[in-house]
This record gives structure tokens, sequence and C-alpha cells, in this order.
């Protein structure tokens, strides 16, 4: 758990060490940084306001080498630190003040799901130049591997399961995310940062108040 404030970190670890979660405690970005690269971290929690260096940036440097499941803490009036959160590959966020068990579950929630993508992954999926492998969680346009963050593929291959059918934003943060507790925007988040990713390759239509759909071949 990565948070300047001490009274915060000392009012959630007992929460964490309750359900048998080993809870290590960092100050600031550096530091949280630091214990991160060292790696024998299972899921971070990161404040985005801290000294050093903030969450976001925190979540950049992380994602260079590392896939740990991050969740964010936020300010209601933070939305743009939120975007480029998730964008920058953060799973989730929460907004301050919050409800200490609803963290807990999703702690959970994210680890659970961590351990079922390791445990059973599923058959490769091949559309047009897009080639999705969930067994080593990557992705090749072209032959080519493209970085896509955590939820970024699981979006990607939860869409690429039901090609040509319309799935509600609902249904994608079922599917796609451990928690129902994320906003729909964040869909829309991560289907942007897909798009940029994958260019044209990736064929995925919005439908209007409903959701989206993957296309499996060229429009006519």
């Amino acid at each position: 758990m990565v948070d300047d404030e001490n009274a915060l970190r000392s009012l959630v670890r007992p929460y964490l060490e309750a359900e048998g979660y080993e809870v290590i405690e960092a100050a600031s970005g550096p530091e949280g940084l630091m214990i991160l690269e060292a790696g024998d971290v299972d899921l971070a929690i990161v404040d985005v306001m801290m000294p050093g260096f903030d969450g976001i940036e925190l979540v950049k440097r992380v994602r260079v080498s590392s896939d740990v499941p991050i969740i964010l803490l936020t300010a209601r009036r933070e939305e743009g630190e939120r975007i480029a959160g998730l964008r920058l590959g953060a799973d989730d966020y929460v907004t301050k003040p919050f409800s200490v068990p609803e963290l807990v579950a999703r702690v959970s929630a994210h680890l659970r799901r961590a351990t079922a993508s390791d445990d059973a992954p599923e058959a490769s999926i091949s559309m047009g130049d897009i080639e999705i492998n969930p067994s080593s969680r990557s992705v090749l346009v072209s032959g080519s591997e493209v970085e896509l963050t955590r939820r970024e593929f699981d979006l990607l291959f939860t869409l690429a399961k039901r090609p040509n059918r319309v799935i509600s934003r609902s249904d994608l943060l079922r599917e796609a995310w451990p928690t129902t507790f994320v906003v729909e925007k964040t869909v829309d988040v991560h289907l942007a940062g897909l798009r940029r990713k994958l260019g044209p390759s990736l064929q995925v239509t919005s439908v209007r108040g409903v959701g989206y759909r993957l296309e499996t071949s060229s429009p006519s």
C-alpha cells in the first residue's frame, strides 16, 4: 500500500491482514517503486497524490516491467488523474473517502481474477491481422507483439470470444473486470487505448446506448 497518509495506511492494514494478506507499506512514489521493482508483490494500492512523484507516474514506471494489479486511490474531483491512470495500466480506482471493506473486496476480487487467469488459459484466437494468445497473455498484429495492459488484454479477449455480437458495457465490465464497482466509462477509456495500440486492425463498432461489437471482417 503506497500512500503518504500514515493514518490511512494504519486504518486499512488490519482489514487486509484480517483476510490473511501480508501488507507492505510505502509513504512515497519512489519508495513504492523500489518495493514493486523488487518483486514478490501480488497487488498494489496506490494513492494518486504523493511526494517524490505521484501515483500516476508510479503506474507508468511499474508498467514498464510488471503486470501486477494496481488499484488507485483518488479524490472525487480527480477524474483526469483516474483516466490517465487507467490509460497507463491501472486496473481499478477507489475514490476518497471510501469504504475500507469495499476496498478489501476489490483487492480480493483482483487477486482471484489474476490467479484464475494464470491457472486456466483458454485457446488462442486469430482474427485478421490480430492473434490473441491467452496462455502467454500476448497479442500479435501482423506477427509483431503489441504491449497491452492487463485490462486492455482482458477487454480485447472478451470481445474476441463473441465476435460480430453487441456486448453491453455492463457485460464487458462483468466479464473483463474482476469487480462490479467500476463505472461503465472505464470500458470506453480502455477501448480507446486498444484502438491507439492496434490501429485499423481492430474493427470495433460502437452501438450507441448499448455497447460494442467486434467485427471479424471488413465492412463491404
